[in-house]
């Protein structure tokens, strides 16, 4: 199922993984879409720290954050229990599935939240059970 669709239908709160600021970043209009049309909108504070060496200078740190701002979108920090459940993940998915910290802190956030996991890279996540995600697949055009 592609990210969106059915997340603005539920009408939930969406953590988006970083990989869509990333696309949408980079000028893909269907991941710019999504974060527009998403009506309750989050990230891990893992995404944050992510996507801020993407960021080549301050002006576009400064974009960054207007824009989070402009969409409200809440970041979730990282507590006690997302830190425990993070640990439990890379536990027991490091060595069978290459999970990384990363995606274990940014997993357990939306675990402890409730809320749904968009990403495009669903092979990093697929596994952790409980876990709610929707597929984000990029529309990317060819150039003429």
């Amino acid at each position: 199922m592609n990210c969106g669709a059915s997340v603005l239908i539920a009408g939930g709160c969406v953590i988006f993984d970083t990989n869509i600021f990333i696309y949408a970043d980079r000028g893909v209009a269907s991941a710019r879409d999504l974060l527009m049309g998403t009506p309750q909108r989050a990230i891990s504070a893992v995404t944050y720290m992510e996507y801020v060496p993407f960021c080549r200078n301050k002006q576009d740190l400064a974009i960054f954050e207007n824009m989070l701002k402009a969409l409200s979108v809440t970041i979730h920090e990282i507590d006690a229990d997302i830190s425990y459940q993070a640990r439990q993940l890379v536990k027991q998915y490091a060595l069978s599935h290459s999970m990384e910290m990363g995606d274990a802190l940014i997993a357990a956030t939306a675990l402890a939240k409730d809320e749904v996991l968009c990403t495009s890279n669903i092979k990093h996540f697929v596994m952790v059970n409980g876990l709610t995600l929707e597929h984000y697949k990029p529309e990317i055009k060819a150039a003429p």
